[in-house]
């Protein structure tokens, strides 16, 4: 994956709102529509957007938004993915609990799981690398 960092940045217009973006030089090939992020996050802003325009829409996000939303998707996946085995498998031990305690130990299994997620992807990503 290149890192879009060192690209010559190019000035652009939303094609929701036209509000002026910043675009990578390099994306305005593959780019067949540009969206500030606002306009990305409101559904009804690509509502006359065709498949294809979507597939291949450049949008303007901060390095820190991008990481927020990035973290969130992965904190749902792994919630929707993990609770039911943990829940299954310790379900009548949890119950006994105070919510304190119950929030505590989910709340546990949950950094664990990222933790070990996070470990196996960058180990996948090392042997990747060889």
């Amino acid at each position: 994956m290149k890192d879009i960092s060192d690209s010559t940045m190019v000035k652009v217009k939303c094609d929701s709102c036209g509000k002026e973006i910043e675009c990578p030089k390099e994306m305005l090939k593959t780019s067949k529509k540009h969206l500030c992020y606002p306009c990305f996050q409101d559904p009804k802003n690509t509502k006359g957007f065709k498949d294809d325009e979507l597939e291949n829409v450049h949008v303007d996000i901060s390095v820190e938004k991008a990481t927020d939303v990035v973290a969130n998707n992965f904190a749902t996946m792994l919630a929707e993915e993990a609770f039911p085995g943990i829940w299954s498998k310790e379900k009548e031990s949890l119950k006994e609990l105070s919510k304190k305690d119950l929030s505590k130990e989910m709340f546990e299994a949950g950094v664990y799981a990222g933790i070990q997620a996070f470990l196996e992807f960058m180990q996948e990503t090392e042997e990747k690398k060889k």
